[in-house]
């Protein structure tokens, strides 16, 4: 895939456990510490507990119902910086999708709806749940084109856009007007 990186990947050396704990902690430093808003001016809650979901996998996704048997995926976790470019539609090279799933759910007794933000060129898809009138970090990962042909065939398109050329400086991320 180094051909369709955009941005730069996370490399961290150690043990298995050390490297673990430097992913978690740029987690916390470079979003769960910090307002993070989209490129919409919503801002976008990171929960320090949503990093075991979101930096694990499924071995067969196709099979697993939503089931993580991998407890932390390093493959994930090198894509972390790339969370906050695709919410700031952060590059000229590519071409996002917004959309919102046509259903509502009910999780953990609230309705949700569900917001994915595409990179379609580099199959790369964050999730964030509507919760009431906040939006929460689910998940971040890159698809293969038969998982990317899914997503768009059960959302509704809300917006296509090719983004201007941005300059995001340390501590700029789009604050609400």
């Amino acid at each position: 895939m180094a051909s369709n990186n955009i941005w730069e990947l996370l490399r961290f050396n150690g043990s298995k456990d050390e490297i673990i704990s430097k992913y978690k902690q740029y987690y916390i430093n470079e979003y769960v510490n910090k307002k993070i808003y989209d490129f919409k001016g919503n801002q976008i809650v990171f929960p320090y507990s949503q990093f075991e979901h979101a930096f694990s996998e499924s071995s067969n996704y196709k099979q697993s119902g939503g089931v993580h048997d991998i407890p932390f995926s390093e493959k994930r976790a090198r894509y972390m910086p790339w969370i906050k470019h695709t919410l700031l539609v952060d590059s000229s090279k590519i071409e996002y999708t917004f959309e919102y799933r046509t259903e509502v759910r009910t999780k953990k007794g609230q309705s949700v709806i569900t917001r994915t933000y595409t990179i379609l060129e580099s199959r790369y898809v964050v999730v964030v749940d509507k919760k009431e009138d906040n939006y929460h970090f689910i998940t971040a990962y890159v698809a293969d084109e038969t998982y990317i042909k899914k997503i768009l065939s059960r959302t509704t398109l809300l917006e296509k856009k090719k983004s201007p050329v941005l300059s995001v400086t340390e501590g700029d991320h789009f604050p609400k007007p």
